[in-house]
């Protein structure tokens, strides 16, 4: 094969692979967008914010099918039996105003405040975040020590938030929209995943997001001031199983470094902070576990290094 025909191949294979890769990023990124106005349309509108207007409506009576993400005619129906009961013009529209409206109810109905912080003082040692999606739960330590709680979203169980270790990578105060008004990226390696405020408080304390980390916005604004790059974030909770279907080697990410590195961990090895990156505490934790077992001396895990941790 000439020199020619072989970059051309090489081309194409990086293409298909960075196009897999964006694919993969554009399936598990976070989509809490902007207010858009929902309504019945010969095309059917679908979203994970109809899935949302739904759950929230059926919170209150208003909705009594299953949930499905599309508007469709009963959504509509139920949207505008919300708006009659509430002296509102029955248009079966829904916009931001409605979603206010919605969100006032849930809260009188269910008793759901924003509880002061604003007296708070900013932590004086370092800051470590805790989520518990079960709880839907944010804990903030200072060096090592609980220091306050915020109620928080989750991810909702088809689109789950990533359970690992992160650490915040960047920090945006005028993100704006869907995110409300403070933003925080995770270094979650396959797909862009964050903590903000939103413009849905209704759903604070639920599973409702596409992965993401949602907070009132008046608590967002504090958390932000107290936390700096590289702050570091533990997400605890379920997640869907995770299969690995090859070998492991130094600088590769994904979904199947992190379940290695758990078990590498769970097996008494240091792979330093699980978060789906082959580094070099990992490298170091691979060299130490084949040495211990008698296994070749390089940083691949292999069939023979997964059958000794049970991953199957």
């Amino acid at each position: 094969m000439s020199l020619k025909k072989i970059s051309i191949l090489l081309i194409v294979m990086l293409f298909i692979f960075s196009s897999s890769v964006l694919a993969e990023d554009a399936e598990t990124s976070c989509s809490c967008q902007e207010y858009r106005q929902l309504k019945l349309t010969e095309s059917r509108m679908e979203g994970n914010d109809i899935w949302e207007l739904q759950r929230e409506l059926k919170k209150l009576g208003f909705y009594d099918q299953q949930l499905n993400s599309t508007y469709n005619w009963s959504t509509y129906l139920a949207v505008k039996e919300f708006q009659k009961a509430n002296d509102l013009p029955t248009t079966g529209v829904v916009n931001e105003s409605i979603w206010q409206q919605i969100a006032h109810k849930l809260k009188k109905g269910e008793k759901i405040t924003e509880a002061s912080s604003d007296d708070l003082e900013a932590p004086e040692g370092e800051v470590f975040l805790l989520i518990d999606t079960y709880k839907k739960k944010m804990t903030v330590y200072s060096d090592g020590e609980p220091y306050h709680e915020f109620p928080v979203a989750v991810g909702k169980p088809s689109t789950k938030s990533p359970i690992g270790e992160w650490a915040i990578i960047a920090k945006d105060a005028h993100w704006g929209g869907g995110f409300g008004v403070r933003w925080m990226r995770l270094n979650v390696p396959w797909g862009i995943f964050g903590i903000h405020g939103t413009n849905k408080p209704g759903s604070i304390g639920t599973a409702a997001s596409h992965g993401c980390i949602r907070m009132y916005n008046r608590h967002v604004k504090i958390l932000y001031s107290w936390v700096d790059i590289g702050t570091r974030v533990k997400i605890i909770g379920k997640r869907d199983p995770i299969k690995i279907t090859h070998n492991l080697r130094p600088g590769q990410t994904g979904k199947d470094v992190l379940l290695f590195q758990e078990k590498l961990r769970e097996y008494g090895f240091d792979p330093g902070y699980t978060d789906g990156r082959f580094g070099d505490s990992t490298e170091k934790a691979i060299k130490e576990f084949k040495y211990i077992y008698g296994l070749q001396d390089d940083l691949t895990a292999d069939q023979n290094t997964f059958y000794i941790l049970n991953l199957k």
